[in-house]
């Protein structure tokens, strides 16, 4: 299956989760997130199947520094916020056909992985630091 995934390129779990969707015969696009024109439109889908909470990367520098606090916001506000700091959108997106998802724990990605065990790549943690 064609699938096009969004990334923060020097990740390693991003580079991980790739390398599982190609192990498992996708055709995988690879896209840098902080590259593409996001916009309501295009990032709102990405969101559909979880609550409004999880949506933004509790690891952005912004949320972990206390600079912005996400709890609270409404939908309007936290895509805003997410197009205006790529940081704070939660990776990976996913799309494959007509479907897109966010997460590697994401109903999308646990199908394309065909219920391979995918826990190990879920957070990144580099020098005894989450990423962001």
């Amino acid at each position: 299956m064609d699938v096009q995934i969004y990334v923060k390129p020097e990740c390693m779990n991003n580079r991980k989760q790739v390398e599982m969707l190609q192990s498992k015969n996708h055709l995988v696009t690879e896209k840098n997130i902080f590259e593409e024109e996001w916009t309501r439109e295009k990032l709102r889908p990405f969101f559909q199947n979880l609550p409004l909470d999880k949506w933004h990367n509790p690891y952005a520098p912004k949320v972990k520094s206390g600079e912005i606090n996400p709890k609270g916001w409404d939908e309007e506000q936290i895509l805003a916020e997410m197009i205006k700091d790529n940081y704070l959108i939660r990776r990976p997106l996913l799309q494959a056909g007509d479907r897109q998802d966010c997460g590697f724990d994401s109903d999308l990605a646990l199908e394309l992985m065909a219920s391979a065990e995918v826990d190990e790549v879920l957070v990144c943690h580099q020098a005894g630091k989450v990423c962001d």
